[in-house]
């Protein structure tokens, strides 16, 4: 007795309808946001709004008593705070974290041409004993010019590059330009976020 083709594309096409919904509800489980307790609620409200009158206080002082890895820490923190509430629907949560966002822009904008200028003036002195100065340019800081016949080499600029991409992506510098020369240089374009964004 032969089987009906039909019957057995039926249970196939049925099959896949049932994947599709498990996977359907799994993205809809695992993607929307989790409604918070009340005690949640206050906690993170609590969170955002200390934050705030720490950026509120910071961009009424000078930072620059405090060191770079202190300060680039501080605004990782303020960014990890602003990710964990920025896609909030809670009424009351979603204009603190309006507020925030506005607030770690103001200070980043303030706060990272000085810590450029900081980096640069930490550096003149190790470099000066490998016959390398270190200068900055552009108007917000963001180009980070370093002087020294060591730069002929195209090896030597690269694992010069290589040591330094973190730090210079954290402080986000957009250009490093090297010369080796009155008349020779070259330059590579950093991939960093803008000041303005968080």
């Amino acid at each position: 007795m032969e089987e009906n083709p039909r019957k057995g594309n039926i249970f196939k096409y049925i099959a896949y309808v049932l994947i599709a919904a498990a996977v359907i509800g799994f993205a809809i489980y695992f993607l929307t946001p989790k409604k918070l307790t009340v005690a949640e609620g206050k906690n993170m409200l609590l969170f955002i709004d200390n934050q705030i009158i720490d950026i509120d206080r910071n961009l009424k002082s000078d930072m620059s008593k405090q060191d770079i890895a202190t300060r680039l820490s501080w605004h990782k923190s303020n960014t990890s705070l602003y990710n964990e509430v920025r896609g909030s629907k809670d009424k009351v949560i979603k204009p603190k974290a309006e507020i925030l966002e506005k607030k770690i822009v103001q200070v980043q904008t303030k706060e990272f041409p000085e810590l450029r200028t900081a980096y640069v003036k930490s550096k003149k002195e190790v470099l000066g004993t490998q016959q390398i100065t270190i200068a900055l340019s552009g108007p917000k800081n963001d180009t980070l010019i370093f002087n020294g016949a060591i730069f002929a080499s195209e090896k030597s600029k690269d694992a010069f590059l290589d040591n330094i991409k973190p730090i210079i992506q954290d402080l986000r510098f957009k250009k490093v330009v090297y010369k080796w020369s009155d008349k020779d240089s070259s330059d590579y374009k950093v991939r960093a976020k803008p000041d303005a964004e968080i």
